[in-house]
């Protein structure tokens, strides 16, 4: 068992029995927690103790009956490698995410579990992202993760995932909050990066390890990226995506969000467009984030991908006009540039190979 954050094995058991007491939910758990100080002196406590702070007697009757074998399984998992329980009260619960509406009573953590105490930005967005959703995706986090931050997001696909593996690509720190027990990786062809992630970072989950997909745990792990993070980066969202709720909860624990924003043709810059009007702030680059969060921004200088690409030549920078930001089909390149077939192939490929475009299925993007 890696940790028990200073509780012995009966003192955990009582913990996590909190959670199960019948009757209450996860905001009356912390307000037990809070009102008595520690979860023993919860299971001590008189019926008539119970009674004056509005527990009812099938609550009251929960706790007289409570089964502790229950978290056998759990003490099982908490035996192999990198895992740990962090209560509420410990020294590496997330200061940040103490500070919300309803903090988790405790956290389930595979990996290094001090990375909680690192500056973090959540990066989120859609699970089926347009390749310049992606190329942002990387840029943004590979640039964020040198000035010292984690990257942190929910392991789904899309964004989510090419969060996680832009940290790592650059040895950085990524967090990955799970909406399952950490026993279940979720969705499954994120098995190897979230081992990947266990190995050189962070998930973490407010749920028992053994439960698995449960729909409405995913709206709720929102609050905890947001609330362990310094402010929230969308990438691309369409209108109703589950990254606009946790942009929305950001917002209300006065979070920074952050949205980038994109082609008014394109449904998936929707979402980042209405965030902006509710008062996210527009980024074009990681400057306009690190402007906002002024201790990142001093921490060392910006090495932006734009100081490594090559500069143009005047021939080339005319023809990079005929390629939008948005993709771009080859035929459109041809009938702007008037040039023949073999002599777009051969710029778009320099381009390309120079960092100014990307390849992706029905043409070319500016990057």
């Amino acid at each position: 068992m890696s940790a028990h954050q200073g509780l012995d094995e009966s003192q955990l058991r009582k913990l996590l029995a909190v959670k199960k007491i019948r009757g209450v939910g996860d905001v009356n758990a912390l307000k037990l927690f809070n009102h008595f100080k520690s979860a023993e002196a919860i299971f001590e406590a008189s019926d008539t103790q119970l009674t004056q702070i509005g527990l009812k007697a099938t609550s009251i009757t929960s706790i007289r009956t409570m089964d502790f074998s229950q978290f056998d399984s759990t003490f099982k998992w908490l035996e192999g490698k990198d895992t740990s329980v962090i209560p509420i009260n410990s020294t590496y619960y997330p200061p940040l995410l103490l500070q919300t509406a309803t903090p988790p009573l405790y956290l389930f953590t595979l990996g290094n579990y001090e990375l909680l105490l690192n500056p973090q930005l959540a990066v989120i967005g859609s699970r089926s992202p347009t390749p310049m959703g992606s190329a942002n995706t990387q840029q943004f986090c590979k640039e964020l993760v040198n000035q010292g931050l984690a990257i942190t997001s929910g392991l789904a696909q899309g964004i989510d995932g090419e969060a996680h593996r832009a940290a790592l690509s650059c040895n950085g720190y990524t967090i990955a909050v799970s909406g399952t027990g950490l026993k279940t990786v979720f969705p499954a062809p994120h098995k190897n990066l979230a081992h990947e992630i266990a190995d050189k970072g962070l998930i973490i989950s407010e749920n028992f390890p053994d439960q698995g997909v449960i729909a409405g745990c995913f709206p709720r792990r929102n609050r905890i990226i947001a609330g362990i993070s310094l402010g929230t980066l969308v990438i691309e969202a369409a209108e109703r995506s589950g990254s606009l709720i946790t942009a929305k909860i950001a917002m209300e624990e006065s979070r920074d969000v952050f949205a980038i924003p994109g082609s008014i043709h394109n449904p998936l810059a929707r979402g980042c467009h209405s965030l902006i009007k509710q008062g996210a702030k527009l980024v074009e680059s990681v400057e306009d984030i690190l402007e906002e969060l002024p201790a990142i921004a001093g921490a060392q200088k910006l090495a932006t991908s734009t100081e490594t690409r090559p500069a143009l030549n005047i021939e080339s920078a005319e023809f990079l006009k005929n390629i939008d930001y948005e993709i771009t089909s080859i035929d459109t390149i041809l009938n702007r540039s008037e040039l023949s077939i073999e002599s777009v192939t051969n710029k778009l490929l320099l381009l390309e190979l120079d960092g100014w475009i990307i390849n992706s299925a029905g043409g070319y993007s500016r990057l």
